[in-house]
């Protein structure tokens, strides 16, 4: 196994967790590992279409809090995951018929209900984001416990 993980990249993966967990999403792992062709990369597993029901803007919310969270926690990921959540963001403004003119707007409000929320469980995601750093990866019973204060 390969030693401690980039801290940007665990900071962005716990700010979708943390965001996601605060919406009701179930969020069943989240993980950080290297790829000789990725490099470093990681994701939040959720279950699929789990987040149709939300409203636009909690998906939007979720999908921004990655990049927001490296700004909350001071640590900066690669540049890729943001455009990889902005790709995404972008698939769901248009989906729901939202003019690219306002698409920026959107991002903008989404990036800004993130952070409150990310500051709230600051301690926590904190928690979350060392895990990650050690060991790369946490499973739905551990995350519960970090989120609910018991880890």
């Amino acid at each position: 196994m390969i030693g401690n993980r980039p801290r940007g990249v665990c900071c962005h993966e716990a700010g979708h967790a943390v965001v996601a967990w605060s919406f009701g999403l179930p969020v069943e792992a989240i993980y950080v590992i290297f790829d000789d062709v990725k490099g470093w990369y990681g994701g939040t597993n959720i279950p699929a279409k789990s987040d149709v029901d939300l409203p636009l803007m909690d998906q939007l919310t979720s999908l921004a809090a990655g990049r927001i969270s490296e700004g909350v926690f001071d640590c900066t990921a690669h540049e890729t995951a943001w455009l990889q959540d902005l790709g995404q963001i972008y698939e769901r403004l248009s989906a729901n018929n939202v003019p690219e003119g306002e698409h920026w707007a959107h991002i903008k409000a989404a990036c800004d209900r993130a952070r409150p929320i990310l500051e709230t469980h600051r301690d926590k995601a904190l928690k979350l984001v060392e895990r990650l750093v050690n060991t790369g990866w946490v499973k739905r019973s551990e995350f519960l416990r970090i989120m609910i204060g018991e880890a």
